[in-house]
Formats: C-alpha cells, structure tokens, sequence
C-alpha cells in the first residue's frame, strides 16, 4: 500500500465514513421527523383535547360543588353547630357551672380546708413539734440510763462472778494444771508409750514384722 501520499488516504477515509454514516443520519432524521409530525398533528392535539375533557368535566364541576354546595353546606352546618351546641354550652359554662364549682370551692375552702390548715398550723405541728422533742429527750435519757444501768451491772458480774472465778483459775486451777501435767500426765503418758513399744516389740517377735 502507498503512504506517501497522506491526502489520499484521507479522502478514501472520508468516504468510508460518509458510506456508513449518511444511512444512520437519514433514519435519524426520518425518524425525528415522524416525531415532530406525530407531536405536531396527534399527541399535542390528543393531549389538548384531554386536557380540555378534564378542566371542563372535572375540574369546573368539583370547584362548582366546592364553591357552592359544600361550602356553604359547610357554613350552614357551623352556624347550626355554633347555635346549637357552642353557645349554649359556652353559656353554661359561664352562667352555670363556673359559678357552681366557684361556690363549691368557697364552701369546701371555708369549711375543710381553712379548718385543717388553722389544725394544722396551730395544734398539730406544734404539739408534733413538742412531742418530737419530748421522744428525742427521752430516747437520750434513756441511752444515759441503759448505759449507767450496763456499766452497774457489768461491775457487778464481775466482783460477783468474774473476778473470783479469775482468782480459782489463776490460784487453784493453774497450779493444778501444771501438777498434773507434770506428776500425772506425763507419766501416763509415758508409760503409755512404753507399753506400746512393748507390744510392737512383742508383736514382732511373735509374728514377725509386717509385710
């Protein structure tokens, strides 16, 4: 192949492209055509036609029940709730059952809660106040009492019962002790043990030793 010549490769290129490329471009715009057209003399149309269907069908009758049946059905229904049930019950409120619980609570106030607050401030808290202080006074008085009464018979446990009994264990019982350990116990326990070597003595002269 020649490639020294650059521009004639450059053209064969050109028109290779050209071969493929001018198909593709003409269904493109074949097709963008149809398109446009079929926007232009169908779909716009249909679209404005459904559009108008649907303000005209839809959109026109519901703002018309909105603005004049439900609207002032709906007036109509507040006012006769308003007459009705608001005001009367808002009159009632104010003309009947304010001013009854008013009374009630100027007659529970005069003849309970006055009554005990006067108790409370004037008997109660200051007769609990001094009955605190009475306990808390005797609850000491007797700690000091308990302790006194402790300590009086603790000393006499002991010069009763604890100090001679400290005397019989410090002067009779603990010599005893020792003259028996030494003079009784220990020869006990000596021969004791000597008999025991005798017999393991006799033992294995008899029998031999154990196996």
């Amino acid at each position: 192949m020649n490639t020294e010549n650059p521009g004639c490769l450059t053209g064969v290129a050109r028109a290779v492209a050209l071969v493929i490329v001018l198909p593709i471009r003409l269904i493109w715009d074949a097709f963008a055509f149809c398109l446009k057209q079929l926007w232009r003399w169908i779909l716009a149309p249909i679209g404005r036609a459904l559009g108008w269907l649907i303000h005209y069908l839809i959109v026109v009758p519901l703002r018309f029940l909105w603005e004049w049946v439900l609207v002032p059905v709906g007036r109509a229904l507040w006012w006769l709730a308003d007459l009705l049930i608001v005001t009367p019950l808002e009159w009632l409120w104010r003309w009947v059952l304010l001013p009854v619980l008013k009374a009630l609570w100027w007659v529970v106030d005069l003849l309970i809660v006055t009554p005990l607050t006067w108790l409370w401030r004037y008997v109660l808290a200051p007769v609990g106040r001094a009955a605190g202080a009475v306990l808390a006074w005797a609850w000491r008085i007797a700690g000091l009492i308990l302790r006194a009464v402790g300590r009086a018979i603790g000393w006499v446990l002991w010069n009763v019962i604890g100090r001679p009994l400290a005397w019989v264990y410090r002067v009779v019982l603990t010599p005893v002790g020792h003259w028996l350990r030494t003079w009784v116990w220990a020869p006990v326990a000596a021969a004791a043990r000597a008999v025991r070597t005798a017999g393991r003595e006799v033992r294995v002269a008899l029998f031999g030793g154990l196996r």
